[in-house]
């Protein structure tokens, strides 16, 4: 009788699912030791998107109104075209889909390796690791935030805070400071 391999790779749990589940949810991986990092997601980009995805909704909504209360441009040819009403539903999904994205998956991470900074398209391809060894320093300047390799501050990164959101800012700052005292 023939046995099946133990294979340790993770299985996607939404596999055999319906599409709205495996459109709305993402496969969850275990992190070893998730109280060693802290994530900061894009809850600012995530805002933006939700309001797109209320104002296609209005569309739709105040599309639909229209044609029961005979408001439409075409008062006649609005009866045969109703489907035209669902177009705003489209981009409203795809913002909606763009949200949740943003607010699932991190955009900085401080491990206890170093900064991941994760970047909007294809993240696990484009993944940028910062260890803590090549920091000399770091500062918050409005909507950036500035790793330095040396002293000199003649070479670094430089990072847009502007898709963690302003409240952000200081628990970033200090998170780092307080890293970087450590070593």
């Amino acid at each position: 009788m023939l046995e099946k391999e133990h294979n340790d790779e993770e299985v996607d749990p939404r596999d055999g699912a319906g599409l709205l589940k495996r459109i709305f949810t993402a496969p969850h991986k275990n992190i070893a030791e998730q109280e060693k990092e802290i994530r900061f997601t894009r809850t600012a980009q995530a805002s933006f998107f939700f309001v797109l995805t209320v104002i296609f909704a209005m569309l739709f909504i105040s599309s639909l109104f229209c044609m029961f209360v005979n408001w439409g441009p075409w008062h006649a040819d609005f009866d045969e075209y109703w489907w035209m009403s669902l177009l705003p539903l489209i981009p409203s999904f795809i913002c909606l889909r763009i949200a949740f994205q943003c607010i699932r998956h991190a955009y900085l991470i401080l491990t206890p390796m170093g900064v991941e900074i994760f970047p909007f398209f294809k993240a696990q391809e484009n993944l940028q690791v910062i260890f803590w060894s090549d920091i000399h320093h770091a500062e918050v300047e409005e909507d950036t935030l500035k790793l330095h390799s040396s002293e000199q501050e003649t070479s670094g990164t430089i990072l847009s805070l502007k898709p963690i959101g302003k409240k952000n800012y200081h628990l970033l700052e200090a998170a780092i400071q307080g890293r970087l005292k450590q070593t």
